[in-house]
């Protein structure tokens, strides 16, 4: 049955230090964007202090480190400063309107795609106010499955220690993910002209792929192939071991895709 993807973008740090998971989550959200699919299946979370921060010799913008352009331009501003937290993030991803904000609607056909970009450690995931424990995030999503609030979900966190993230997801709930590494990411691409990072090797590996295969023929085990080549940092993937064999844009429900009937 036809059904919808919905995304969720996370940069979970507010310093300029840390100017790449606020340009990691720009980017992507362009990159969605351009496949097609709505604002309104899209929910963003970042702080958004990076664009006009005192630090930033060019106002208004932020860096891609795909291809160098400005992708700050009409990112949605769902949630930003004290809002973005661990308690909006699970909110948000449950469907719960105490979020006070654009939601995640998601049904038994949808499928949900979560991108977060940040600081972590053994079984946490760093926000700018708080921290998500690994037991949070996965009793979150193994609830969700029992209410068959999605059909299948693909995951990429890129953090120190992401790995540690999943250890409490249930097996046969259709999730997949894929874990930045199982200690200290790799900063790349260094800005002098912003005296900051870009990105990483694991965000800027799975960006660039993004935007340059053929999303309708490439399939998620080509992406990790991918991101292994480029990311010295042990990416790992967790989970359903069908959801790599899909095609993305299956997976996306592109226009044209396979299984969107």
């Amino acid at each position: 049955m036809s059904g919808k993807t919905w995304v969720l973008l996370v940069a979970g740090s507010k310093d300029w230090d840390n100017y790449r998971h606020q340009a990691n989550v720009c980017c992507a959200y362009q990159l969605f964007k351009k496949q097609g699919i709505p604002d309104e299946q899209i929910v963003v979370m970042m702080y958004d202090n990076i664009s006009e921060n005192p630090n930033n010799p060019f106002p208004g913008s932020i860096r891609s480190v795909v291809d160098q352009t400005n992708v700050y331009e009409s990112v949605p501003h769902d949630y930003i400063g004290k809002k973005v937290n661990s308690k909006n993030f699970l909110a948000v991803l449950r469907g719960d309107d105490s979020a006070g904000g654009r939601i995640i609607k998601s049904g038994r056909n949808d499928n949900i795609l979560i991108y977060m970009s940040g600081e972590g450690n053994n079984g946490n995931f760093k926000f700018p106010e708080d921290s998500l424990t690994a037991n949070q995030f996965t009793t979150t999503i193994n609830s969700m499955s029992g209410k068959k609030k999605y059909s299948k979900m693909m995951i990429f966190m890129d953090s120190d220690n992401s790995n540690t993230m999943f250890a409490g997801l249930y097996d046969n709930i259709s999730v997949y993910a894929v874990a930045s590494c199982d200690s200290t990411n790799q900063s790349v691409l260094s800005d002098p002209d912003r005296g900051t990072y870009l990105s990483d090797q694991f965000s800027a590996a799975w960006l660039t792929f993004i935007s340059t295969a053929d999303l309708k023929k490439a399939t998620f085990s080509k992406l990790f192939d991918y991101i292994k080549h480029k990311d010295d940092s042990c990416p790992s993937e967790i989970g359903d071991e069908g959801i790599p064999q899909l095609l993305i844009g299956d997976f996306l429900r592109l226009g044209g895709c396979s299984d969107c009937a």
